[in-house]
Parts: structure tokens; C-alpha cells; sequence
């Protein structure tokens, strides 16, 4: 069976044999919750229908997500759930990463100590699936704020990309210009 028939079938026991990127994962709701559950004995339910909106979205992350794991544990725990579910799928290469507000929230505002936890998650699920770290940004936020958070992840090759996510009207995007003007490995 090919990937293409395997994806027509609806078939994911086909579908995960074949190497794949994720080359946009949130791990926060990209994780195993089979994992989850069993790290933590925490039960997240499925999305069992289409969400219709940001807000529904919104709902069910607070109800199974929420504050269960707002701690430099909890955040340890969902990217290692990350990689568990990347490493189920059959993905090679993942790219995901950390919100710029996570960095101080659960990592200190240590850029290393954050790298690492998504090295250490890597090596100890899944060392053979390739990490590239993906920078996280809200629109929601004001531009010197994210660019003042920003500059601890300036300078830092392991950053692939930035994810602009949110409300497509909370601002222009000609606002996030000079941030994506900017290289993320260099200066």
C-alpha cells in the first residue's frame, strides 16, 4: 500500500509506517494523552467532532488542558508526550517549540535550560526523530513586548521558525515585519 492509498483509506495504522515531518506541532495539545495518562494519571479526552471555532478550541484546552500542567514539570511532561505521539506517528523530523512567554513562565528566562528540555525529551523518547525548535508568538501581544522576549531566542540555531498564531485581526500583519525581518540565528 502506498502513503497516498493508505491516507485514502483513512487507514492510521498504514499511515503512521510511512516517515513524515511535523513541522508545526503546539506540543501543549500535540502529545500522547495515552502518555499523559499514564505519567500522570490525567485523562484528556479526544475532539470527537470539528471544532467550529478559536473559541471551542479555547473550551476544551482549558477543560482537559489548562492549568494541569503549568509547572516546569508539567511543561517537561507534554514535551515528552510530544514526542511519545511524533514517534507513534512515524514523524522524523518534528518542529515544535515554546511560546516566547513560556521561557520565563517555566524555564527561568534560561534559553539553555529551555533547549534542553526539548533536547532531553528527544534523546530520552524518541533519538531518532529529528528536533528543530519553533518560536511561538501571539498576535494578541503588543510588538515590543515580544520583541523584548524575543531577544533571549536571537542568536540561537536550534530555532527554526516563528509561529504567529492567533486572531488574524487582533493586529495588522505589517506589525510583525520587523520580527520576521530579523534572522533567528543571527544577530
Amino acid at each position: 500500500m502506498t502513503f497516498t492509498e493508505a491516507l485514502k483509506s483513512g487507514s492510521l495504522d498504514d499511515i503512521r509506517k510511512y516517515p513524515k515531518a511535523d513541522l508545526h506541532n503546539h506540543f501543549v495539545l500535540g502529545g500522547s494523552r495515552e502518555y499523559i495518562f499514564n505519567q500522570s494519571g490525567h485523562q484528556i479526552n479526544p475532539i470527537t467532532k470539528p471544532l467550529k471555532s478559536m473559541r471551542e478550541m479555547d473550551t476544551w484546552s482549558g477543560k482537559y488542558i489548562g492549568d494541569h500542567f503549568n509547572s516546569p514539570e508539567g511543561r517537561r511532561l507534554l514535551i515528552e508526550a510530544a514526542f511519545a505521539q511524533a514517534k507513534a506517528d512515524g514523524v522524523t523530523v518534528l518542529e515544535i517549540g515554546e511560546d516566547v512567554w513560556g521561557l520565563g513562565e517555566f524555564f527561568n528566562n534560561a534559553i539553555g535550560e529551555l533547549i534542553d528540555a526539548f533536547r532531553e525529551a528527544n534523546e530520552k523518547i524518541a533519538p531518532e526523530i529529528e528536533l528543530r525548535l519553533q518560536i511561538g508568538l501571539s498576535r494578541h501581544c503588543p510588538i515590543d513586548y515580544l520583541e523584548d522576549c524575543l531577544k533571549h531566542f536571537w542568536g540561537h540555531k536550534e530555532f527554526y521558525s516563528i509561529d504567529l498564531y492567533g486572531d488574524e485581526l487582533a493586529q495588522p500583519i505589517e506589525n510583525f515585519i520587523p520580527i520576521y525581518e530579523k534572522p533567528i540565528g543571527g544577530d
